[in-house]
């Protein structure tokens, strides 16, 4: 069988999975708890935390999502993104949402709603929740499997011998696909995610480096420019400012974005084992701030590979390997599997031997740890906030990572199903925007109110939960009946929808709120973050003393002498861009910059900046995640598990400090296996001695 792909190209993708799946076996005798398989047992170090979560957040699917916006409309979109510096810097240096939400302790997101409301309102937001995210999930396996056949050239269908039958080769794909990321996950869970994500993260930085240079050597940066500059009047692909035709990937799109990821940052479950993981709250603050660097080689790369398509299908020097892409994509039935498989397609008929082997070795571990890290995070959710909670009753260790198990299966046929019966009708952004507003249009408003609004209530929480799905609902139903009925696109897309949505559940929360605390007692905030008399000394590390000015720009008294410079240089550096895009911005209005002067921009800030950074960067993370692999192991290797830290929510005893409740819980769980009456006035005096 012929396929785009050398036997070296194979050869270096099997022996990699070999090795990765080799290594994985080592993380399992680490896994011997409930906190083992859903949060690492809360050891994990900011550069594994980084490493690992950079590559769960980021499947196929969200290259393919990158490379369909990149070919589109090219490098004008960049620009807009200038916007969430501001609010991305806020964020990261106050530890917005992350740092209270770990001081809860909670392992997911809605056993804090649990702590904080009310169990009925833990499981309503579990089941949306879940249902939101299973769906959004459903067409992860497919269209990874999509790049795959394409990128390699696999046939569509295959026979088996003796029978007279086409087996779709998508189906064979993504069971394979899908096998291995259940495997990783089931072997240890959260240690085996985090564990194998972050091995996969420091290869793939490497080979995005050998990408990136290989394309810079084929293909040069006039070629590319000569190419973004035939995009049609008022659709430019180099000027922003030249964009007033664009309706969907726009100044609003981003806008709206940014919006978003400030309103519901965290609010999405796709990654919530990460979330909880941390050694400290201090320490999951710090995987946010250095892990604006951890990406430059991954950006560099995902900018070039969309480039080097922009100018092979446009420019006549590539004629030859423009028809072949051309050929091959008119074989593909559906327009947007075409769009999706553009970039793939080019990527097989230009990149040599070798350098096709290295990207399909990367696209196949951003697949695995992707896939692993959703499955682990729905599959968890569905045992912790639904069937738990409702079945009420304590389960045994074995019996509970049994059933975690299942789940996480459960959720991997979901998927293979639904991703064989869904036909892409939208780009992939906009179906990310409205299957997740099911669960996004409400949880932020219930989320941030829980975790800094003493006033907010549960009925207000119930409230902005229901409009936030409602209409998250109504964005799927409605667009779908306006074309029937008039023949004519929806005039709202998803990505307002999404934006009406968090706005009417916020006023909605904070109405309701104030009608509904008037005369109570407001919420102990400080018990549910465990601070004041319920601190708990190992979530924090030693103080020391900052300015007040350090204190404005978020450094607090957990920062060391490296935390500050890492946390001044990334303040600085973001306030630098931020302000240059506000003067260069300003002068384009007054006086308009030519287009050569905007190709100029683009090259020194999406090439020279990031080839200069990329490889100290590189080599930075690779040292810090080694020394955070071998400090994760051996703090798990020697770690006293409890037994009651398993998700549930024990309530909350206001006459006992927190070591206490969690030594009782613990003690009281051991005592129902050997029938041990528990004395929990001896208990406190242990903990006191």
């Amino acid at each position: 069988m012929h396929t785009n792909l050398s036997w070296i190209d194979w050869s270096i993708m099997i022996v990699a999975v070999i090795v990765l799946r080799s290594f994985s076996l080592s993380t399992r005798r680490y896994m011997k708890s409930i906190s083992d398989f859903l949060s690492a047992n809360r050891v994990a170090g900011r550069y594994l935390l980084t490493i690992s979560h950079g590559m769960g957040a980021t499947g196929v699917i969200s290259f393919i999502a990158m490379f369909e916006l990149f070919y589109k409309r090219g490098l004008s979109p960049s620009w807009w993104s200038y916007f969430s510096l501001p609010v991305g810097t806020i964020m990261l240096m106050t530890g917005w949402v992350y740092y209270r939400f770990r001081e809860t302790r909670a392992m997911t997101m809605a056993q804090f709603l649990e702590m904080r409301y009310s169990r009925k309102l833990r499981i309503f937001a579990g089941i949306l929740c879940w249902t939101s995210g299973v769906v959004n999930f459903g067409i992860f396996p497919a269209v990874a499997a999509r790049f795959f056949i394409y990128f390699c050239g696999l046939p569509d269908h295959f026979h088996l011998p003796g029978i007279d039958f086409a087996f779709p080769t998508i189906a064979l794909v993504m069971f394979v696909d899908l096998a291995f990321a259940i495997s990783f996950v089931n072997m240890g869970g959260q240690v085996s995610v985090m564990v194998t994500d972050c091995v996969q993260g420091m290869f793939c930085s490497f080979a995005f480096l050998t990408i990136a240079a290989t394309i810079l050597i084929k293909i040069s940066w006039p070629e590319m420019v000569q190419a973004l500059s035939m995009a049609p009047k008022h659709e430019s692909m180099i000027n922003p400012f030249h964009t007033s035709k664009v309706n969907d990937f726009n100044i609003w799109y981003y806008l709206i974005g940014i919006f978003g990821s400030f309103f519901s940052h965290l609010s999405w479950q796709g990654t919530q084992g990460f979330l909880s993981c941390a050694r400290t709250p201090h320490e999951q603050k710090m995987g946010g701030i250095i892990g604006a660097w951890r990406g430059v080689a991954q950006g560099l790369c995902i900018c070039l590979l969309g480039l080097m398509a922009v100018t092979v299908m446009k420019l006549p020097q590539f004629a030859n390997e423009a028809h072949t892409v051309g050929s091959a994509l008119a074989k593909i039935p559906n327009e947007y599997v075409q769009s999706q498989m553009r970039v793939p397609i080019v990527m097989a008929h230009v990149l040599p031997v070798a350098i096709k082997g290295l990207l399909g070795t990367v696209f196949l571990f951003f697949s695995f740890t992707c896939h692993d890290t959703y499955m682990h995070s729905w599959g968890s959710i569905f045992i912790q906030d639904i069937y738990l909670p409702i079945r009420n009753k304590a389960i045994d260790t074995a019996q509970h990572i049994k059933l975690l198990r299942i789940s996480i299966i459960g959720v991997a046929v979901f998927a293979f199903i639904f991703s064989l019966l869904y036909k892409p009708t939208e780009h992939i952004l906009f179906f990310f925007a409205i299957t997740g507003t099911i669960w996004l249009g409400g949880s932020g408003a219930v989320i941030i109110g829980g975790l800094y609004w003493k006033r907010g209530t549960t009925p207000a929480a119930f409230a902005a939960l229901i409009v936030g799905a409602t209409m998250g609902i109504g964005g799927l139903i409605l667009p779908k009946v306006y074309l029937a009925r008039t023949g004519h696109e929806f005039p709202i897309n998803n990505q307002w929808l999404w934006f009406m949505a968090m706005v009417s559940s916020l006023t909605i929360y904070c109405i309701i709120s104030l009608i509904t605390s008037h005369n109570k007692e407001p919420y102990n905030l400080t018990r549910l973050l465990h601070r004041g008399k319920y601190k708990i000394e190992t979530d924090h590390v030693p103080e020391v003393y900052v300015g007040v000015v350090a204190r404005i720009a978020g450094i607090t008294k957990e920062f060391s002498k490296s935390d500050k410079v890492l946390a001044i240089f990334l303040l600085l550096w973001h306030l630098v861009w931020f302000a240059f895009f506000i003067v260069f911005s300003i002068i384009n209005l007054l006086h308009p910059v030519s287009d050569s002067a905007w190709a100029m921009y683009h090259f020194v800030h999406s090439i020279v900046v990031p080839c200069i950074l990329a490889v100290p960067a590189t080599i930075w993370f690779t040292i810090g995640g080694v020394i955070d692999l071998r400090a994760l192991f051996r703090d798990l290797a020697t770690a006293k598990r409890d037994a009651a830290d398993d998700g549930r929510f024990h309530g909350y005893k206001d006459d006992e400090s927190p070591e206490q409740e969690l030594l009782a819980d613990s003690t009281e769980e051991a005592a129902k296996q050997d029938k041990t009456p528990v004395n929990r006035d001896r208990i406190t005096e242990d903990v006191e001695t």
